[in-house]
């Protein structure tokens, strides 16, 4: 039977969990590989394909190559992101040799590290990177079949119990009741959780608390901890 203090450690999530930062990455090219995604798509928002929004980055990942972070290595790296997604794209479109300063300027006018567009896109981001890893680690432990429940209760709200039981049955060999669905759903909702906030933290100068926490309010993913016993212990 499971005890009361096993079910809040399986609700529970801790925000500062990981104390490894984009700050402190060994490789700047390497680091920033992670974060194509929303860059690319910003740049083909900004440059119109997917050819140019490819060489703009290519002009960034040489940089990174070869310089790194250099001073630039603080802050929130987002920021840092998008002014470097600013500086490629307008490298690139110098390189392309088509449009005068001030064109150029104005076509990269909203590349700003407080668009709106960046900010959703980056949001995105890094949502899609927790899913992920959550499903990643369904792959390694096919008995806890969590990615499969919350991602199947977050597309489809209107999903039955029998069909989510149906599932886990399908994956596990057992089929929970509906007290034991319930308990895996909030396990899943913790785990996605944890993983969001130590995807935060990576891109943070400072993991603490209140960093953490200011950053999931700016990028509006506090949904993703309501119902969760949310603490903020130093790792270990």
């Amino acid at each position: 039977m499971q005890t009361s203090s096993t079910a809040a450690a399986r609700s529970s999530v801790n925000l500062i969990r990981s104390s490894h930062t984009w700050t402190e990455a060994e490789s700047a090219a390497g680091f920033v590989l992670r974060y194509l995604t929303p860059m690319r798509r910003l740049l083909i928002k900004t440059l119109g394909s997917e050819q140019e929004a490819d060489q703009a980055l290519r002009i960034l990942l040489t940089h990174l190559v070869s310089a790194g972070f250099g001073e630039h290595r603080k802050g929130h790296l987002r920021d840092y992101l998008a002014k470097a997604v600013r500086s490629c794209a307008k490298a690139r479109l110098t390189e392309r040799g088509d449009l005068d300063e001030d064109a150029i300027n104005q076509q990269c006018a909203a590349l700003t590290p407080d668009s709106k567009k960046w900010l959703l896109l980056w949001r995105d981001g890094l949502l899609e990177r927790a899913w992920r890893a959550l499903e990643r680690q369904e792959h390694q432990d096919r008995s806890r079949p969590l990615y499969t429940i919350l991602w199947t209760s977050t597309i489809n709200s209107k999903v039955t119990p029998d069909e989510l039981a149906q599932l886990v049955e399908g994956k596990t060999g057992t089929r929970p009741d509906q007290s034991q669905l319930q308990q895996l759903k909030l396990e899943a909702k913790a785990a996605f959780a944890q993983l969001l906030a130590d995807e935060v933290v990576e891109t943070l100068h400072t993991a603490d608390k209140v960093s953490v926490k200011n950053e999931i309010n700016r990028l509006g993913i506090g949904s993703a901890f309501h119902g969760l016993n949310v603490e903020a212990k130093e790792p270990s």
